[in-house]
């Protein structure tokens, strides 16, 4: 039984994240079916102290990170899971498209990655800490089309 548990808890998080990374942002739709209603977010941008409880703000911010971040091309390097948590660490290639923490967009590609931890329950992602290479990131915005070509 604890084989069936990991495997679903790594199927979900492998659907949230295809859903969510998307080229078609409607695709944020997977929410519904990957996320409890109850959901509890942490170290989101853009967020009051991070954080939300719930799948329409969850639904948002992808939906604004994508119009600040387009022709985006996503990867997870590494999955780990257990039975209660999922960890994904990723890596996004993008051009900045659109406002992000008030820098205005320049079309500057950027790369940059980061590491989710979902808690899980009953096969749904519960609860998620993101944490962003924030520094690299804002290193590269405001820089012109120039950076990580």
């Amino acid at each position: 039984m604890t084989n069936a548990i990991i495997r679903q808890n790594r199927e979900t998080v492998a659907r949230f994240l295809a859903g969510t990374h998307s080229a078609n942002i409607e695709d944020v739709a997977v929410i519904d079916e990957t996320v409890v209603p109850h959901i509890v977010c942490h170290g989101f941008p853009g967020f009051p102290d991070g954080e939300f409880r719930d799948r329409e703000s969850y639904k948002t911010f992808f939906r604004v990170f994508r119009q600040s971040f387009s022709d985006m091309s996503f990867s997870t390097l590494k999955t780990i899971a257990t039975e209660e948590f999922v960890s994904a660490h990723w890596e996004i290639w993008a051009t900045h498209s659109g406002e992000f923490r008030n820098i205005a967009p320049g079309g500057a590609r950027v790369v940059f990655d980061g590491v989710a931890l979902y808690r899980m329950e009953d096969g749904k992602i519960a609860e998620t800490w993101l944490t962003i290479n924030e520094p690299l990131l804002l290193s590269q915005l405001g820089k012109g089309a120039e950076r990580a070509a």
